[in-house]
């Protein structure tokens, strides 16, 4: 019962924060801003993570997990209510969405590591793994559904309603993980240095080639949050519900690769699996806008989206296997400043790139770049490929 109850307060959650991750960009593209603002945005959303992982990691290694989480996840709740209350304001002044994007950043930098650090306190030793690729699945099941749910209510309503919706859903949400039951932490944590983590990596070296693989394959998902919404709106011009349709693609895919490996989780040689589906995916990115046809660019999305629901859901299974108890919140928030503030750094990039050579050519450059730096990673990464 108490994983039932997790899993519905995450579900739930999760779906309110990715919709407003998506909402935050295009709401960004309709303003009449300077060049890139779409991505200056994207950027602040995750600009917290590097600055305040290591303060969000110690707290959930010191305290309890659940109200650590109900009080992020308010930040989410109050800066939802801020742009229903003040939209009019944002699309006049857009140089305060950046502040509200950091201000939700702040919340999402320790809710995000602490969904997955609370496992250990949730779920049997033996079945972390598992729930921690099952809540994984969960988070990019949200994810992919998000341009479709945040379209079906743009197409009729407006962005006010929509950010209402979020804050209505994030309610909803802490208000169930209040009765989840969790063991009482035993506070022995010291000081909030993160020499622990780094002395545990220095000796795992499978788990600092995991990190340095989050960071490559997260690398490709900035241009897709940032500059496809773009190109299906101006280069194939589809209105609200058919971006948000079209996108939605992505989210099938997500679920395939996350059941793929639920299924096949006991394998061996997950490292190498890690790599080669890594190395395919890069290819799958190339085709997404060089035919302009939005089918094709759907069925390149899917098949992207099973390669990143594969290499998504092994990242933080390998590492929660790896890490002992004591750094695991201070490494999940490691790991997650990797997932999350890489995307946001090549979404800026990809934004002014887009702007200044052309969405295609600059899809076509990014391609390219991810193609070599996999195949270098693929043979540099051996520790990791043996494991």
């Amino acid at each position: 019962m108490n994983l039932f109850i997790y899993y519905i307060s995450f579900a739930i959650g999760t779906l309110a924060a990715s919709a407003f991750l998506y909402s935050m960009v295009i709401f960004s593209q309709s303003l009449n801003a300077i060049k890139g603002f779409s991505g200056i945005v994207f950027f602040f959303l995750f600009l917290p993570f590097p600055l305040f992982f290591l303060f969000t990691g110690t707290l959930l290694d010191r305290y309890s997990k659940k109200w650590i989480l109900i009080a992020f996840q308010s930040i989410h709740l109050l800066v939802a209510l801020i742009l229903y209350l003040f939209s009019e304001i944002f699309t006049l002044h857009s140089q305060w969405l950046l502040l509200v994007a950091f201000a939700n950043g702040i919340g999402m930098s320790t809710v995000l590591p602490g969904r997955m650090a609370i496992l250990k306190d949730l779920a049997e030793s033996h079945r972390v793994v598992f729930h921690t690729i099952l809540g994984n699945l969960l988070v990019i099941v949200c994810f992919g559904l998000s341009p479709l749910f945040v379209g079906a209510i743009k197409e009729s309503k407006t962005f006010q309603d929509v950010f209402l919706v979020i804050a209505v859903m994030h309610f909803v949400s802490i208000s169930i993980a209040i009765f989840l039951t969790v063991k009482k932490q035993d506070s022995k944590f010291q000081n909030f240095s993160i020499s622990d983590v780094l002395h545990f990596l220095q000796k795992d070296t499978v788990s600092r080639q995991v990190l340095y693989v989050t960071v490559l394959s997260m690398l490709a998902l900035g241009p897709i949050q940032v500059l496809l919404p773009k190109y299906l709106k101006d280069t194939l011009s589809l209105g609200e519900l058919a971006r948000g349709t079209t996108l939605v693609a992505f989210g099938p895919g997500l679920f395939v690769g996350g059941i793929l490996t639920i299924l096949f989780h006991h394998r061996e040689r997950k490292g190498l699996i890690l790599l080669s589906v890594l190395f395919v995916s890069t290819f799958f990115f190339l085709g997404l806008v060089p035919f302009s046809n939005v089918w094709i660019t759907s069925i390149f999305l899917f098949a992207f989206g099973i390669t990143g629901g594969i290499i998504s859901s092994l990242l933080p299974a390998l590492l929660q296997k790896r890490s002992d108890d004591h750094i695991r919140g201070r490494l999940l928030s490691l790991y997650t400043v990797c997932f999350q503030f890489t995307p946001a750094v090549s979404g800026l990039g990809s934004a002014y790139l887009g702007d200044s050579i052309g969405i295609n050519n600059a899809f076509f450059t990014m391609g390219i770049f991810f193609v070599v730096l996999s195949m270098i990673g693929f043979f540099l990464y051996s520790d990791l490929r043996k494991s």
